[in-house]
């Protein structure tokens, strides 16, 4: 080999080095399952949902209008829709959607109750993003015991 070609040969080193390390990293890339997908912002959607809980709630015997509001928390980003149901999942009563830092219109049963304890009632509680969509979200709920009085 001529001290041309030897030259040039040493040359050509690095380049052909940095080309196999730039395959080497496009490689991993692509098995790792290329770029992470971009989160959310923070005001598209609640990272957490504030779920009030109650061990019961008393009601008015008798009576279809309770003067008792349920509220969705000041920290919640987003839409309530609760949901009052008896042991055995017959609706008592549902609310409009509740905004954050709001409570609901006072309740109004589809039916009046006999006095006596309630237990295995539910508050479900639907939850809805605070966009034009009201896109929904995850739920909760939660048992509790009706006191009517």
């Amino acid at each position: 080999m001529t001290k041309g070609k030897r030259a040039a040969a040493r040359r050509r080193w690095p380049m052909i080095l940095l080309l196999a390390a730039l395959a080497l990293l496009v490689a991993l890339f692509f098995l790792r399952g290329g770029a992470p997908e971009p989160s959310a912002p923070a005001e598209d959607g609640p990272a957490q949902i504030a779920i009030p809980g109650y061990e019961g709630l008393t009601l008015q015997a008798g009576a279809k209008k309770q003067s008792l509001r349920l509220p969705n928390p000041a920290e919640n980003h987003c839409y309530f829709q609760i949901s009052l149901y008896l042991a055995d999942d017959t609706l008592l009563w549902q609310s409009d959607l509740i905004k954050p830092g709001k409570t609901s219109a006072p309740i109004t049963l589809s039916r009046p109750l006999d006095p006596g304890a309630y237990p295995g009632a539910t508050l479900r509680y639907a939850c809805f993003r605070l966009d034009r969509e009201k896109t929904p979200l995850n739920g909760a709920e939660t048992k509790l015991t009706l006191w009517v009085q």
